[in-house]
């Protein structure tokens, strides 16, 4: 990833000062007898509850969970008819779209082109080699482009060769589609999964062996909730649209131009409808983050389809966006500007505003909890009566600060209530290791790494400013449940530095999974009643970070020191 996305601006309550990286989790660490002083332990693996974020859709990324590749598919791109030319034409606009984002015709003309202009776009190239399927409805001609090779080709459905090499890209042009009977319902899926019935269960084998053992599934990633610009139910993404990926933006053109009404089409990723049958088929409790932006009726009808639709042997864990505090993402500025969070605290009497003409906001914890409020309170109504029992709603927090913590949780309690508090639990380095990495250099160690993050947790065991946020929770009787947890180790500024090599090391070092086990305890006896990992799936050892418990949904538990202390640790499920 290409940014810092656990950083957290902190400081006062406009939102100056930056938060160290090594006080954003609870509790982390790893033991190492010989060098450290041991943590207490008793001779049995920590059990809790394991829950795990589901890593975004994209066509690069090794999270891709469906059966139909086209579910991965990026915004359309356009290109002469020819072929030649710019790689991207920019002719978008030029088009009509039905609603599920299919061109009504192609190719069309395009104003300052001398050639018509076709839609291309690419798909997910990290599958396996071999032969795939494409399968379409209406009249038209797909072709296929970069590594991707048609073998055959017949009307609705073309055979391709495809490499899958994650050097390489794999892509499809619609170089006709008839107007009046268009190109539609795209489907591209591995030779095997052909006759598959994609509605009934449209999930890779290996993703869903991936989940099976967790508690919750968190959808943040998964829904795209990070600078979402979803914000009305007639405009979201449903299980007909052509593919699941987002287009995230900032409607305001705070940070640069506004999307474009094309993007817009993109707006929020997997369908609900696809995030409630996957917990209905595994039996696992969802965890949904509410859209920023998203009105009232949207947040109704949210709640209501999930009613409706969720097995009602399951719980919901309910969350508004996420890290609304945290300054790196749109979310967090839209608050602090927000009419909406302003009206909602000056309702109850606070003070919301620095000046009078209402454009510099202020007391952003209040505004937190306030558009927190506002969202379980549109919940509660929607799942009334014996539902509300399933209902957990959650108040997601700063680890690193107890104040602004506080004072959302207050707000919260003040006006209506919530379930649980929910910080960060992770473990990464502070600036004093970042200092003893950058002296040590190339002659860094993943002994050395791991090492230095056991001697962290060893000293939060004794002086952990995260443990009185959840201290103020519990004592208020709620449950204390942790939305990201897990490593947090990246060179410092996501730089490339000399030392990298030992941190990449350092997540398939055995030593890793005895870090996860000690971080694991220390949550437990804080009381965590729900561990929600970060992240599922993703490349190990880039200086963006590694996150995922795995490289891929498929690559063995024995190569995933972390997936496997998860495992070992994880309550087993009924």
């Amino acid at each position: 990833m290409g940014i810092d996305r656990r950083s957290l601006l902190i400081g006062s309550a406009s939102g100056a000062g930056v938060a160290a990286l090594g006080l954003m989790g609870l509790a982390t660490g790893h033991f190492d007898s010989g060098a450290v002083e041991p943590l207490a332990r008793d001779e049995s693996f920590p059990k809790l509850p394991i829950g795990m974020n589901l890593a975004g859709i994209s066509d690069w990324e090794t999270g891709f969970p469906f059966k139909n590749l086209f579910w991965g598919a990026r915004p359309w791109l356009t290109r002469n008819l020819s072929g030649s030319g710019p790689h991207d034409t920019r002719t978008q606009i030029f088009f009509q779209y039905d609603n599920d984002g299919y061109p009504l015709q192609v190719p069309v003309a395009a104003p300052g082109f001398a050639e018509p202009q076709t839609v291309f776009t690419y798909v997910p190239n990290v599958r396996k080699a071999g032969r795939y399927i494409l399968l379409y409805d209406g009249e038209g001609e797909i072709d296929a482009l970069a590594a991707t090779k048609v073998i055959s080709r017949k009307p609705g459905r073309l055979s391709l060769q495809m490499k899958h090499d994650r050097k390489l890209h794999e892509a499809v042009v619609i170089k006709r589609s008839k107007l009046g009977n268009h190109v539609r319902n795209i489907r591209l899926v591995a030779a095997e999964h052909e006759f598959s019935n994609l509605a009934d269960n449209p999930f890779l084998p290996e993703f869903l062996e991936f989940c099976r053992p967790f508690h919750c599934l968190r959808f943040m990633d998964f829904a795209s909730t990070n600078n979402s610009t979803e914000e009305y139910w007639q405009d979201r993404k449903r299980t007909s649209f052509y593919t699941m990926v987002a287009v995230a933006g900032d409607p305001e053109a705070i940070w640069g131009p506004a999307p474009t009404p094309f993007e817009l089409k993109f707006s929020g990723g997997v369908a609900i409808e696809l995030m409630i049958q996957l917990s209905n088929m595994l039996k696992i409790d969802p965890w949904f983050c509410i859209p920023h932006r998203a009105t009232d009726d949207y947040i109704a009808r949210f709640a209501r389809l999930v009613r409706e639709q969720l097995d009602p042997g399951l719980k919901v864990y309910v969350e508004y966006s996420n890290e609304i505090w945290n300054w790196m993402f749109h979310q967090a500025g839209w608050m602090l500007r927000s009419p909406l969070a302003g009206a909602l605290v000056e309702a109850k009497g606070g003070k919301a505003w620095k000046d009078s003409a209402k454009t510099q906001g202020e007391g952003h914890p209040e505004r937190i909890g306030a558009l927190f409020r506002r969202n379980f309170a549109i919940w509660e109504r929607e799942w009334s009566g014996e539902a509300r029992n399933r209902l957990i709603r959650v108040g997601a927090v700063q680890a690193a600060w107890f104040d602004a913590s506080k004072r959302t949780i207050q707000w919260c309690l003040d006006n209506g209530g919530l379930d649980a508090i929910s910080p960060t639990a992770y473990i990464g380095p502070n600036d004093e290791i970042y200092a003893k990495w950058a002296e040590r250099g190339p002659r860094l160690t993943p002994e050395q790494v791991i090492h230095d993050l056991q001697s962290e947790l060893a000293s939060r065991r004794k002086d952990n400013p995260g443990a009185q946020i959840v201290a103020f929770g519990r004592a208020r009787g709620l449950k204390y449940v942790s939305y990201e947890s897990g490593q947090h180790i990246q060179p410092k500024g996501q730089q490339d530095l000399p030392y990298n090599g030992a941190l990449a090391a350092a997540q398939s070092h055995p030593g890793m999974y005895d870090l996860y086990v000690e971080l694991l305890r220390f949550h437990r006896d804080l009381g965590c009643e729900m561990f929600a990992h970060f992240s599922s799936v993703g490349p190990q050892g880039t200086r963006w970070g590694s996150w995922g418990a795995k490289d891929s949904y498929d690559t063995p538990d024995a190569d995933s020191p972390k997936m496997r202390a998860l495992l070992n640790c994880n309550v087993p499920r009924a």
